[in-house]
């Protein structure tokens, strides 16, 4: 179960309740939390939760990504992703370090890096 703990700094800065939906671009400081259905575009420094009932078709640019509702799209995070069950992932992840718990679905691509672009690439023999 995905839980705000103190590296999310212990609180939600912004939500998106249950029964809304958005559609758009967001942009934000803080810890946001989408329990609703959201369409479009994220960027931030800090933390995005998708709680389990969040729908989210998004590119996403965090630092943080906590899903634990259904996504389909590409995340970029700085930092890490974390997917909690019930967790089902369409799409692209893009970060130094994924924590995936048992129980999600995850059907993609996944590309991880230490903080460079990317490793050098062998000679064909």
């Amino acid at each position: 179960m995905l839980k705000v703990t103190k590296e999310t700094g212990g609180g939600i800065d912004a939500f998106l309740g249950q029964n809304t939906s958005f559609n758009g671009t967001l942009v934000f400081d803080g810890v946001v939390r989408i329990d609703g259905n959201f369409e479009g575009n994220v960027k931030t420094n800090d933390t995005l939760v998708i709680a389990e009932t969040g729908r989210v078709k998004a590119e996403i640019e965090a630092g943080i990504v906590k899903i634990s509702g259904t996504f389909d799209g590409v995340v970029v995070a700085k930092n890490k992703v974390e997917l909690f069950k019930p967790a089902v992932i369409t799409g692209t992840l893009k970060t130094p370090v994924i924590k995936m718990e048992e129980g999600v679905v995850f059907n993609g691509s996944a590309e991880m890096s230490n903080g460079r672009n990317s490793l050098p690439k062998k000679d064909a023999e």
